[in-house]
């Protein structure tokens, strides 16, 4: 008995145990094709950093690199989740989670250090300096001073990079699950009060429809949209402005006041089953 004990003691040993959750998020964010996007995001960043030394007046866009690039690969993380695999709801927000709240971290950490390390020479606050002196005395990135930069710049790339992922996970990716894998983005909801069929258009409608409201506001809003009364004028001078190859976001706008409309009553039809599923549980 002793030596049966042994034996399955030793065999539980050599098999190792499951990775626990939060374990194998981590390091799946840190391998495979996530930690090629990593590097790469840090590359950017770090080349934005040495874009802004001479670019007293901003009009570079590498520059902005320094502060985009954890959004792009916290983005590009929630963005797997559109064709991975998700056996739960919970994966999801697991992800969700990671990506909105760790993984800009990886990227504005290393750059801010790259930031720090590089103005501790003379050479290149004397660079900043000069650049500064030839455009009248302004520094569109440096202006708040050294120190504050190095505070600034890994700062605003980690708030951005939470909300890239966060409008990633609305726009794209509960929109695909809700059409690929139904019964995971309806889980938890009162969607599963839908039975039959209609479960699944249901979904679709309502995650749909939230994905186009909320892409429809990001262009009605930074578009600088006017009301609905200056919808017909504003339809009228985006067709003009994109037959000269505008394709700002001021133009878009009407785009997003469509995109609006069309969300909200797919969101709508979504959610008459499940009024009516209620209606009749209610009623049993």
């Amino acid at each position: 008995m002793v030596l049966d004990g042994g034996d399955e003691m030793s065999d539980e040993a050599a098999t190792p145990s499951e990775d626990h959750p939060w374990r194998a998020e981590m390091r799946s964010l840190l391998s495979g094709v996530d930690l090629v996007v990593l590097s790469l995001a840090i590359v950017a960043g770090v080349w934005g950093v040495f874009a802004t030394l001479a670019d007293a007046s901003g009009d570079d866009f590498g520059g902005n690199l320094a502060v985009i690039a954890p959004g792009l690969y916290a983005g590009w993380c929630m963005l797997e989740m559109a064709w991975k695999r998700a056996p739960s709801i919970g994966h999801v927000l697991m992800r969700m989670l990671t990506a909105c709240f760790v993984a800009p971290a990886f990227v504005a950490i290393p750059i801010g250090i790259v930031q720090a390390i590089v103005v501790a020479f003379p050479a290149v606050r004397q660079t900043i300096a000069e650049s500064g002196a030839q455009n009248g005395g302004f520094h569109y990135w440096w202006s708040e001073g050294v120190v504050a930069q190095l505070f600034l710049v890994p700062m605003a790339g980690y708030v951005i990079g939470m909300c890239i992922p966060l409008g990633v996970v609305l726009i794209i990716v509960m929109p695909v699950l809700s059409i690929r894998a139904p019964k995971i983005a309806a889980a938890g909801s009162h969607l599963e009060r839908v039975d039959g069929p209609a479960r699944p258009s249901a979904t679709a409608f309502v995650f749909v429809g939230l994905g186009a409201t909320t892409l429809g506001i990001v262009l009605w809003v930074f578009g600088d949209g006017g009301s609905i009364l200056e919808f017909p004028e504003g339809v009228a001078d985006s067709v003009a402005a994109l037959s000269y190859g505008d394709f700002s976001m001021e133009v878009l706008w009407p785009l997003g006041v469509v995109l609006v409309a069309g969300g909200v009553l797919s969101m709508i039809c979504g959610c008459i089953p499940v009024i009516v599923a209620r209606g009749r549980s209610a009623d049993s």
